[in-house]
């Protein structure tokens, strides 16, 4: 019951930001359209922002239970992205309400088990077993960069166009988390990258 009620309320946020500003938004209209009183509200959420952030915690986890392809950079991208083009004015008003952070949260919890997933399938490819944490660490950064791209959409309003980017990004980090894995082993070594027979 919690959790339905908590969805009802976000249904009629998101229908009242179809129609109007969030700073236009009052917990008043929310709870009149919902068709429940404002002791409930409260009951669950501090204010109209903490619904929002509940917004995107809520996503994040119906996202990752939905399921992804571990072969592939693009699918936990494009889940992402297809969230963020479905619900726009949401995501909007939470960048520009909420803080960058929450969003950007959002995002890289979302996006990081499917690149972790996808890094570490590449790295099956490797004559040797990489170190748990050069996975990571590898994964992080094509975290951060598939985020902060996605970031800078949202950040001028304007998602069009954005499967050309992708699409870069995708030829960019195709094959590069082996040659990555590599690197760092050769660091951890101190094996000069030059000298290494497995850069071949």
């Amino acid at each position: 019951m919690p959790n339905t009620m908590k969805y009802a309320l976000a249904q009629s946020l998101k229908k009242l930001l179809s129609i109007r500003k969030l700073d236009k938004i009052t917990v008043k209209d929310i709870v009149e359209d919902c068709g429940v009183n404002r002791q409930t509200f409260y009951y669950y959420f501090r204010d109209i922002y903490d619904l929002l952030e509940w917004n995107f915690h809520d996503a994040t986890e119906r996202l990752l239970r939905s399921g992804f392809d571990h072969g592939s950079w693009r699918s936990g991208v494009e889940a992402v992205t297809g969230y963020l083009q479905e619900n726009q004015t949401l995501v909007w008003n939470a960048y520009h309400s909420i803080s960058h952070e929450a969003v950007s949260d959002f995002l890289k919890r979302t996006l990081q088990p499917y690149i972790l997933a996808a890094v570490q399938e590449e790295a099956k490819g490797l004559e040797w077993e990489p170190r748990q944490e050069n996975i990571d660490f590898v994964a992080d950064i094509f975290t951060l960069t598939a985020a902060g791209i996605i970031m800078e959409w949202i950040g001028v309003q304007h998602m069009e166009g954005s499967e050309e980017r992708l699409d870069t990004l995708f030829s960019a980090m195709d094959g590069s988390a082996c040659l990555m894995l590599r690197n760092l082993e050769n660091r951890k070594s101190g094996v000069s990258g030059k000298n290494d027979e497995r850069l071949l």
